[in-house]
């Protein structure tokens, strides 16, 4: 019988064939060689499957080649080396003040702590067989500092494994499950517990678990009776459970971490301030010495006694209220109009002791230095008065050519720093009218000011919306230490008492403060809640609190610091001596 497929045999493609317009099928021409085809095999070759046919099973096992199975030798090279490299954390990037550092370390020490149990469970003691002295955690810590894996050495081991062993070890975790380790009745009696220890096996794998015996502590002769018992019954029933991590990893993790400083983001107390000026220019917050808070609203100043939370009403102006400043005693207050008249009130009597004219403007800035009361106005003009003379001021500074709208005094240096909207920055040595030291690098209003109460000739500085940035001077050696871009426009600043750190406020565009860390200028903390810019900004007497005020018609509590811890000087002569002469 001729077979049917000679004169036109199947495509080896499984897909359809062309058509041909007008619906005949286009036959492939066909060879002579195709033609005298005609045994059985060739044809059943032709007609088989266009599908990929399977591998060969010539070896054992090939059936599974398309997976990864490693062996002893990758298993230690490869792994061990990704396993025991040091877990990839990002490194600490400030972006524009948006990052946290306390975060940051928090995180990273999370990631050190899981890498370092995540090795201890996997690998034990096969990381570093070298070292014999001090726990596995150590060893761990140790291994991470080396360039390449340590392998294990060949030959007989401590705890009595060999290559042999080891080997059959990963035979029977690649091929076979693990089983679970028999008891006889004499470990009951002992109770004896199975679990993963690094103490008797070395180089462990997975699945493999040694065993370890050891009597019950609480039936010991020596059974701890003290105030410790309950403690230490607490701890021998939990390193004696069917745990399956190791002793080490157990004790790391109940052991103590590292501490850090708590911050909160959240005020602890939130006031509404009514007809609080929304104004770049203006200071309408201080507190004193005595733990009181003056706050300007609108034409009226009210007090508010942290102590007995009272708050009660000091005076009442036809202009508006610019700025306060506490004298350091905290008696007296001294308060700037926009009609350029600075007034000095008695908060004791309650009532306005002295008025004192010379600017022609709104008074932006106060500073007190001791007796002496320094001024800025819009008329680009600083005044200095002394409060004991009859003379409304003794001397003037013209040095700058627009608004003076920041002034700060370093009591203990006896300098001042003045800050314009002429984006300059001026120091001066004492109440003279030339400047010790001018610096123009901003490209903005520098209003935010404070000098370091930690360190000598450190100012800090930061502008407005054109700058965004913050920058630390040594006055003393007339150089520029640090600066960062903060992201946002700087429009006030403190420098905190008892830790070395800055905090800060800002406007256009974030609405938040940023405490940053001394000298290194990293964000430790950021914290949210304003919506308008934060314009004013205050410290408590005892250092620990900041309450700042916006545009929000708000005023908010932040405890960021703690209390500095007393100093318990021993008594000498010396300091006899200088107490006498005080």
């Amino acid at each position: 019988m001729q077979n049917p497929f000679v004169n036109n045999p199947p495509s080896s493609s499984p897909v359809k064939r062309s058509q041909v317009p007008g619906g005949r099928i286009n036959k492939r021409p066909t060879s002579s060689a195709t033609t005298n085809m005609s045994n059985s095999s060739s044809s059943s070759s032709l007609l088989a499957s266009p599908v990929r046919r399977p591998r060969s099973t010539s070896s054992a096992g090939s059936g599974f080649a398309d997976r990864f199975i490693p062996n002893r030798t990758e298993m230690d090279l490869n792994t061990v080396s990704s396993i025991r490299s040091n877990p990839s954390i990002p490194a600490f990037k400030p972006s524009n003040g948006s990052d946290n550092r306390l975060e940051w370390e928090r995180e990273r020490q999370a990631h050190q702590t899981f890498d370092i149990v995540l090795k201890n469970e996997l690998f034990g003691e096969l990381l570093n067989t070298d070292s014999n002295s001090g726990d596995t955690i150590s060893r761990i810590q140790y291994s991470e500092s080396l360039e390449r894996p340590t392998t294990p050495p060949s030959g007989h081991r401590d705890g009595g494994d060999t290559d042999e062993d080891e080997e059959q070890t990963y035979q029977n975790l690649n091929s076979e499950p693990p089983t679970t380790p028999r008891r006889n009745h004499s470990s009951f009696l002992h109770h004896d517990s199975h679990r993963p220890t690094s103490n008797s096996t070395k180089g462990v794998s997975l699945f493999s678990y040694g065993s370890r015996s050891q009597s019950n502590r609480l039936h010991s002769s020596n059974l701890d009776l003290g105030p410790n018992a309950t403690a230490s019954m607490m701890n021998n029933q939990y390193f004696q459970s069917l745990s399956p991590m190791r002793p080490e990893s157990q004790k790391l993790l109940l052991s103590p971490g590292k501490k850090f400083r708590e911050i909160a983001k959240v005020p602890y107390r939130v006031l509404d301030a009514p007809s609080l000026a929304d104004d770049f220019y203006y200071d309408l917050i201080d507190w004193s010495s005595t733990d009181v808070l003056a706050v300007a609203l609108g034409k009226s100043i009210f007090l508010s006694d942290n102590t007995t939370n009272d708050v009660t009403h000091l005076a009442t102006s036809e202009s508006d209220f610019t700025s306060l400043s506490w004298v350091d005693s905290g008696s007296h207050l001294a308060v700037g109009l926009s009609s350029g008249i600075v007034e000095i009130y008695d908060v004791l009597k309650n009532k306005c002791i002295r008025t004192l004219s010379g600017h022609v403007d709104r008074v932006a800035c106060l500073s007190w230095n001791n007796h002496v009361l320094s001024s800025g106005s819009r008329d680009r003009k600083i005044l200095h008065r002394d409060v004991r003379a009859p003379e409304p001021f003794f001397e003037q500074i013209d040095t700058h050519s627009q608004e003076v709208c920041g002034l700060k005094w370093n009591v203990n240096e006896n300098k001042l720093a003045s800050g314009g909207n002429d984006n300059m920055v001026y120091v001066y040595d004492g109440t003279l009218r030339q400047p010790m030291l001018s610096m123009e690098e901003h490209t903005a209003a520098v209003k935010a000011m404070a000098w370091s109460p930690h360190t000598r000739g450190v100012l800090a500085t930061g502008g407005g919306t054109a700058d965004k940035k913050l920058k630390i001077w040594n006055i003393s050696k007339a150089v520029k230490l640090n600066e960062v871009d903060t992201g946002s426009q700087l429009c006030n600043m403190l420098w905190s008492k008892n830790t070395d750190e800055i905090i800060t406020s800002h406007g256009y565009s974030k609405y938040n403060l940023t405490l940053w860390n001394y000298p290194t200028l990293e964000p430790m903390a950021v914290l949210k809640g304003h919506s308008f810019r934060v314009l004013h900004l205050t410290l408590s007497a005892d250092g620990t609190t900041v309450v700042s005020g916006a545009g929000d018609e708000t005023l908010r509590y932040w405890k960021l610091f703690d209390k500095p811890k007393s100093r318990g000087y021993q008594d000498s002569l010396i300091t006899n001596a200088f107490d006498n002469l005080r």
